[in-house]
């Protein structure tokens, strides 16, 4: 299957390049170089990825954020010079999959495109262990011949729970993967997306499955096995 990528860029020149190299490695990309044009074709666009820069020639990225949400449920990442601190927390608390500094080696960029379809399910329709399978197409979990709506952050925390199944995943791995920076052993933001994630589980009352905490290591998904059945 070939990704749809989106790219947001005003400098068509370095908009070019990027679209080369990631058509060379297989990912085919539109471009569109305003906010005003993506308005206009936002509606014969489907993409599985975005790139968006911040500085736009008529507008702001992350004013922008929210539209492109709200139109389109894939990974969006921010490319940018801006390279403050501040400029990467707010694109990262809007809820920006990535936020990559311009200039960027095109490798890097590739192979944060791929974790960033890979953490969202884009790379693989169906994830499977035992009694559960994820459909991250449709945003379904199946469990049980239950069914339960995820939104795109439950999504992205069910896939990386199942890649690291059987073992149980750490708060280092869960903030880096999740939030997008580095764990400074205080912020719980992690933990939050966690607990609410593990909470419409048990309230779904799927008997089998659930997230429990492990003293030390993190969290382990627990899966209904074929005794629960």
């Amino acid at each position: 299957m070939t990704h749809q990528v989106l790219l947001i860029e005003d400098d068509k020149e370095l908009a070019s390049l990027i679209s080369r190299y990631l058509s060379k490695n297989g990912l085919d990309v539109n471009i569109v170089n305003s906010i005003a044009a993506f308005k206009a074709h936002f509606d014969q666009l489907q993409p599985d990825i975005i790139l968006c820069d911040v500085m736009l020639p008529d507008g702001n990225g992350f004013e922008l954020f929210p539209q492109l949400k709200k139109h389109f449920s894939c990974p969006v990442l921010f490319l940018t010079a801006l390279d403050s601190d501040r400029s990467q927390i707010k694109g990262l608390n809007l809820g920006a999959n990535d936020y990559l500094i311009k200039p960027i080696r095109p490798e890097l960029l590739l192979a944060r495109i791929n974790n960033s379809l890979r953490l969202s399910g884009k790379g693989e329709a169906t994830k499977a262990i035992g009694q559960l399978k994820l459909d991250t197409t449709h945003r379904l979990l199946h469990c049980k011949e239950q069914q339960l709506n995820l939104n795109d952050d439950e999504v992205r925390l069910f896939s990386l729970f199942i890649q690291h199944y059987p073992t149980p995943l750490s708060r280092e791995t869960l903030f880096k993967e999740i939030i997008g920076r580095e764990y400074d052993g205080l912020d719980r933001a992690a933990d939050l997306k966690v607990s609410r994630l593990r909470r419409k589980i048990r309230d779904h009352g799927i008997e089998g499955l659930d997230i429990i905490s492990i003293r030390g290591e993190g969290y382990l998904l627990q899966v209904p096995t074929e005794q629960d059945a």
